[in-house]
């Protein structure tokens, strides 16, 4: 209890726990918080040897890094990883949660070489995700001569996984900025309204007498996190004729951002939650920590894609300019393919649901019918070369495959314009009328690819067709073991909101670094069965 619900060693000294366990056992003997303290620290090294010995049975680790802020402004890493079991099962593992003794790339490097080397898993680094810092290329770099060294797939070519949260977050900034004073207005409205227990009562008897139909309440927006402002936007539009009605602050003396919100505001303002809601629903879709992300990056990617060029042929030029802005953005991360991680395409290819005919409906969307193809078929060599690899390691009894060089024939609307939800169901469908190709199924991949497409009951859950099905691909069940546990982001749900980071509370921060790593890894190890980590991370805010 102390160490899953957040705490302090001295609460079993408050009267009111010892009121109540007294009510409630009276023969049970509190322990002081010297002996809870020390008892977690037990806890702690106990659930250490079981995770450790779960390494020993996984195959390979991915594994991601995130910062953490105390109150006293110390910075700790945080390490987790990643990893797909035996039975088909997600799990995600704090690791290492220490004190962060320098920000150069190689020291970074040989902090997380030496936690992977003390929990023997070395030897198991499959990927590494971080944010766009370039000391975490270094790092990357680094940990790639690690593995060369100690056993890896492709060479290491493919270990730097770049966050995709982080890098949404920085598109998506560049587009608010693109309307900074009408958010101002009606930022400045709620604060007006919120301030003051006198209006903010006239507020409510106002949208009463309006017969406005919301639950919601007003919102004030963090800085550091754009869902905020999202959440802070969507919520006052509701609320729109009830601001209208309010004697808003005015004058001359006012600067222009400090005005009250104008009707074309309010137009922008809904026009932009528009714009955000799927972004917000984008980012909490690839930020999950207990369900597959991997095989949903270059989908998502994809139809973010799709909606910035749709927005960038807008007639309001406000909106022109801010798809243009955070279209220039996308490009710097994603317009060149040769900066993806080809992890990435491969593990939309494994997912039963969607395989090579997604990903080439996918590229040709983006890059045109010529290219698209093109890109296709190298996601095709680079997962053939792939499957030998891992052919050569799990089962060297298994004949050397023969690939058809047969591609799919395309009919491809590109003046198609599709919401985020709707992208991938309408390529979907498009496969489903396509012709198979034409040749021999004559090696394991050959077969999974040819083969129909996963149905659609199963679509949410990836891992349960590949616990039924993986006999039938005993080679391929080890490559999407692998590639399938990779995670997109390197937080959780609300975190990946954030440019500010996760911050410890009062009470952590006052404990030694020896101490706060107990509880945190701890507290993720006892909890990962129990409930999301969005309610641990937001909770430690």
């Amino acid at each position: 209890m102390i160490i899953v619900d957040e705490l302090s060693f001295k609460h079993v000294e408050k009267p009111g726990f010892r009121h109540f366990v007294q009510v409630a056992c009276p023969q049970f003997h509190i322990p002081s918080r010297v002996t809870i303290a020390r008892d977690c620290l037990k806890l702690y090294y106990s659930e250490k040897d079981k995770l450790r010995e779960m390494f020993k049975t996984c195959q390979r680790i991915s594994v991601t890094t995130d910062t953490w802020t105390s109150i006293q402004r110390i910075n700790y890493r945080c390490l987790t990883a990643h990893f797909i079991d035996h039975d088909w099962k997600l799990h995600k593992k704090i690791i290492n949660f220490c004190p962060i003794s320098s920000h150069k790339g190689e020291a970074i490097g040989k902090e997380v070489e030496a936690c992977l080397e003390y929990w023997g898993i070395d030897d198991k680094l499959f990927t590494f995700t971080v944010d766009n810092a370039s000391s975490n290329d270094v790092a990357c770099a680094h940990l790639s001569r690690m593995v060369r060294r100690t056993g890896c797939i492709n060479d290491g070519k493919n270990l730097h996984i770049r966050c995709i949260a982080h890098i949404i977050n920085l598109i998506v900034w560049d587009g608010i900025r693109e309307h900074g004073v009408c958010i101002d207005r009606v930022r400045n409205a709620v604060k007006f309204v919120k301030n003051s227990p006198a209006r903010l009562l006239r507020f409510k008897d106002l949208v009463q007498k309006s017969n406005i139909d919301s639950k919601s309440s007003l919102s004030f927006d963090v800085p550091t996190r754009w869902n905020s402002t999202y959440i802070m936007l969507e919520t006052a539009l509701k609320f729109q004729r009830v601001f209208s009605g309010l004697s808003l602050p005015d004058g001359e003396d006012l600067k222009d951002n400090e005005r009250p919100p104008e009707p074309e505001d309010w137009k922008k303002v809904e026009r932009l939650v528009l714009f955000l809601e799927g972004f917000y629903v984008l980012t909490k879709r690839v930020s999950g920590s207990h369900y597959v992300t991997a095989n949903k990056g270059l989908g998502e990617i994809a139809s973010m894609y799709d909606m910035l060029n749709s927005w960038e042929q807008s007639e309001d030029l406000n909106f022109q300019a801010m798809a243009i802005a955070m279209k220039k953005k996308f490009d710097q991360y994603w317009g060149n393919v040769d900066k993806m991680n080809k992890f990435i395409y491969v593990a939309l290819l494994l997912d039963p649901h969607s395989k090579l005919v997604i990903v080439e409906l996918t590229l040709i969307d983006m890059h045109g019918k010529e290219k698209g193809m093109k890109l296709a078929n190298d996601v095709k060599e680079f997962t053939c070369t792939l499957f030998e690899e891992y052919r050569k390691m799990y089962a060297s009894n298994i004949p050397q495959s023969t690939q058809s060089g047969d591609n799919f024939e395309m009919d491809v609307d590109n003046s198609r314009r599709v919401r985020f939800d709707d992208y991938m169901k309408n390529l979907k469908e498009k496969a489903k009328r396509m012709k198979g190709t034409s040749g021999y199924a004559i090696s394991e991949l050959d077969r999974f690819l040819n083969d129909q497409l996963g149905p659609e009951e199963e679509e949410q859950d990836t891992l349960t067709w590949w616990g039924k099905n993986g006999e039938r691909y005993p080679i391929l069940n080890r490559m999407a073991c692998d590639i399938l546990a990779i995670p997109l982001s390197t937080v959780a749900s609300e975190s990946a909101f954030s440019t500010g980071g996760c911050t410890l509370d009062l009470f952590r921060s006052s404990l030694t670094p020896k101490m706060v790593q107990a509880l945190l890894c701890t507290q993720d190890w006892l909890r990962a069965n129990r409930e999301s980590i969005v309610d641990v991370e937001e909770n430690l805010k």
